[in-house]
């Protein structure tokens, strides 16, 4: 609990957490079409599963064990680009019932007397209420009353740290939930030297899911650029939890204990493993990817588990007898033209045929519904993945044995 909070603080806090129900709900966001192995990944960070719609995992939490539970998904999961505590839910068919509901909700867990809670999403689905910036203004005002209340308080000075809030209206039905994360979690710290179009860190991640990679399989990216798909599975094989190296808005929360999150921090830090072994090459033909790629894996904390060398990618051939072969190779806003996308993934032909019959898996995310086409191979499977405005698709080609 903050030191300048005064003695109010810790009185309202300790009322609501005397007088709530245990069970709560936390908000996982995710990329549109990573809905499963987002909710297999956060059971298997030990919680619930409630409830899975696009882009949004519902988990459980025990108010009890709020701040281990936060800190755990915050800091270890790969896949999640955000995550929120659900304040509550409510019925809101007009705007009395909205401000009573919001009014209704415990701001003071997650706001001190001097916060700024500002709504920054709103998000309208067949309700009655759909006007976002009346929803964000008489949102606010129903939680400064409460605050204001609870802290006896005549104005709320926002002058301390500031507390992001998104709300979901779904037929009537209204979600607020109140941002944990701070930084979109894809920011795990370590990559500070970019390339054109890179793929983002928890994209990256997922591939490693939908392919089913562990590090008994050897792994190679031919066209790395900065070094994402390397060094994710790197810090996966290794147990190498993703938020250890940044802070998070959760932290700032009244609720929260910070002898827990150290502990929970220092119980994921004590769980990287340096007893194992794999193997995972990374390259490219461009020198200054290179570079940035080892600076970045060197911030990460693997450089010295990934092996990175310069090469063109229709040069590539396997060496191991198991393996994966995961890409992001240039496409469309990434390399000039569609013509020059097209005729690097026919290049490819001999680099896929010497994969193919290695006994290799294969795995290219593209931004190409119809690769296959084009590099001369049907995928068995392609997965749709939204990213913001970007679409992508994740085309695996499982090895022939």
């Amino acid at each position: 609990m903050r030191a300048d909070s005064g003695g109010l603080v810790q009185s309202a806090v300790l009322h609501h957490t005397r007088s709530m129900a245990t069970q709560m709900r936390g908000i996982a966001l995710c990329a549109v079409g990573l809905e499963k192995i987002t909710a297999q990944e956060i059971e298997r960070l030990g919680l619930s599963v409630v409830e899975r719609r696009p882009g949004r995992i519902t988990f459980a939490v025990e108010e009890a064990d709020l701040s281990r539970q936060l800190a755990t998904v915050n800091m270890g999961a790969r896949t999640v680009e955000r995550v929120l505590l659900e304040l509550g839910r409510f019925r809101a068919a007009d705007f009395d019932a909205y401000f009573e509901g919001m009014r209704s909700l415990p701001w003071e867990m997650c706001c001190f007397k001097d916060s700024k809670l500002h709504i920054d999403r709103v998000r309208t689905h067949e309700s009655k209420l759909a006007a976002q910036t009346s929803l964000q203004a008489m949102g606010q005002k129903a939680a400064y009353s409460r605050l204001m209340e609870r802290y006896r308080m005549r104005e709320m000075p926002e002058t301390g740290n500031i507390v992001s809030v998104r709300v979901y209206m779904d037929r009537d039905e209204c979600s607020v939930g109140v941002d944990t994360s701070g930084d979109p979690l894809h920011k795990r710290g370590y990559r500070k030297r970019v390339v054109t179009a890179p793929l983002k860190e928890t994209v990256a991640a997922s591939l490693l899911f939908f392919s089913g990679w562990n590090r008994k399989y050897a792994l190679l990216d031919p066209f790395c650029g900065s070094g994402t798909i390397a060094i994710e599975a790197a810090m996966y094989a290794l147990d190498f939890a993703p938020g250890l190296m940044r802070r998070f808005a959760f932290e700032n929360m009244p609720v929260v204990s910070p002898k827990i999150v150290d502990e929970t921090r220092a119980a994921l830090e004590g769980r990287i493993r340096q007893d194992v072994d794999f193997e995972i090459r990374a390259s490219d033909m461009d020198p200054d990817a290179l570079n940035a790629a080892r600076g970045n894996a060197d911030d990460a904390g693997v450089l010295d588990w990934i092996t990175f060398e310069q090469r063109d990618a229709t040069m590539a051939a396997p060496f191991a007898e198991r393996g994966h072969l995961l890409a992001n190779p240039p496409y469309g806003n990434r390399l000039g033209t569609e013509a020059e996308a097209e005729a690097l993934y026919a290049a490819l032909a001999d680099a896929r045929d010497r994969f193919v019959q290695g006994g290799w898996s294969m795995g290219f995310i593209t931004d190409r519904e119809d690769f296959g086409q084009t590099f001369g191979l049907e995928p068995d499977a392609s997965h749709h993945i939204v990213n913001g405005a970007e679409e992508q698709w994740f085309h695996w080609f499982p090895a022939k044995r």
